[in-house]
């Protein structure tokens, strides 16, 4: 995301939405991780910062939670977005696994799984925010194992509440803090075995096909253990050469995703899982239109530049799929629109609306569409 200046105001504006937020939220997020053993901090800090140096919108230290200034426009625009965001860092204040050492340093001596600690902050996500715009839980191509944490460890543990005991994540919770945790101790909560329990998750709508198809690439690529190899770039350049056309090599080099660290390896695995899809994808079909001067609202000969803005959960394939593209023409101040979808994995694209509007949004113009 480019940079951006705000001014003190915007970011006194925005602490303070978001202490009402937490005076809200915590206490219900506490509860929520609760099994009566263990204690939560009682309370915490937040501080904006112009940026963080991870780039995500907030981190967690300790007892305080750091906001990224710059997604003020977005936390500004999107009211959810920023509860959302507090939220999952509320999680990690709750959590309380890691302590001072010296300074600024942070020690656990118990290391809990990475993968567990995301899980369950965004189960808390879930469990507190779904009634309102947040997204539902599932494993898709950027996270398909519980080993990737986040939005697929919390699938699984909503799974394992939902089929086995409902108080399974807070007394997880517990066990995570004083180091009773290993694999385990799934055993002695459900009486079957950590894969045997991904397994029957596996079964499941959360489970969806672009997490099973993204599993079977990291197999190919010789992942093991969700790790990646040593020699991952030349196994990437070997999979892309048996599988990516031009056409494909290059709508990927043009893809841009907000929010999404394309240098990151399993975000690279994400884009090619999309365009490589059984099918090929909905860029490729329009792009194929365009080639062949087959868009609607451009004669033979006109050329133009054609453009669609993608969202990371865009990219996993869950059908029925609709994607929205628009065009634009030299000398001509209309916007072109198109509405693309796919019924199934076993079905081709299709263009299912194509429409005109003048420079102030007014549609000026609707076309037949084959």
């Amino acid at each position: 995301m480019h940079s951006l200046e705000f001014d003190t105001a915007s970011q006194k504006a925005l602490a303070e939405r978001a202490k009402q937020i937490g005076n809200r939220m915590y206490p219900r997020v506490c509860a929520l991780l609760s099994d009566g053993k263990c204690q939560s901090p009682p309370s915490f800090d937040i501080q904006v910062k112009p940026r963080l140096p991870n780039g995500n919108m907030g981190q967690t230290r300790l007892r305080t939670i750091l906001l990224n200034a710059e997604y003020i426009e977005q936390f500004q625009n999107e009211p959810e977005l920023l509860e959302g965001v507090l939220v999952h860092e509320m999680g990690h204040v709750a959590q309380h696994y890691y302590r001072p050492i010296i300074g600024h340093w942070l020690v656990s001596t118990h290391r809990p799984p990475v993968y567990w600690v995301e899980g369950i902050a965004d189960y808390v996500c879930f469990k507190l925010l779904q009634t309102n715009t947040w997204a539902c839980l599932e494993c898709g191509s950027s996270r398909p194992h519980y080993r990737d944490g986040y939005s697929c460890a919390g699938a699984f543990l909503v799974f394992l509440e939902s089929n086995f005991d409902p108080t399974i994540v807070p007394q997880l919770n517990t066990a995570l803090r004083q180091g009773d945790y290993s694999e385990n101790w799934f055993v002695r909560m459900t009486g079957k075995s950590l894969a045997a329990l991904w397994a029957g998750f596996q079964q499941t709508s959360a489970f969806t096909p672009s997490a099973e198809r993204m599993l079977k690439i990291r197999q190919e690529l010789g992942f093991v253990d969700e790790k990646s190899p040593k020699d991952i770039e030349q196994r990437l350049r070997q999979f892309l050469n048996e599988h990516a056309d031009a056409q494909t090599m290059e709508l990927m080099s043009l893809a841009e995703i907000p929010g999404m660290k394309t240098k990151d390896v399993q975000s690279r695995l994400t884009l090619i899982c999309y365009f490589t899809q059984p099918g090929r994808s909905a860029e490729a079909f329009m792009t194929d239109l365009q080639h062949k001067e087959e868009l609607p609202g451009f004669s033979k000969g006109e050329h133009g530049t054609l453009c669609s803005v993608m969202r990371q959960r865009q990219l996993d394939l869950t059908f029925p799929m609709t994607r929205a593209f628009t065009a634009t023409k030299q000398g001509d101040s209309s916007t072109y629109h198109y509405t693309v979808v796919r019924a199934s994995e076993e079905s081709a694209w299709r263009l299912q609306r194509a429409w005109r509007t003048s420079s102030d949004g007014i549609l000026a113009e609707e076309y037949c569409v084959p």
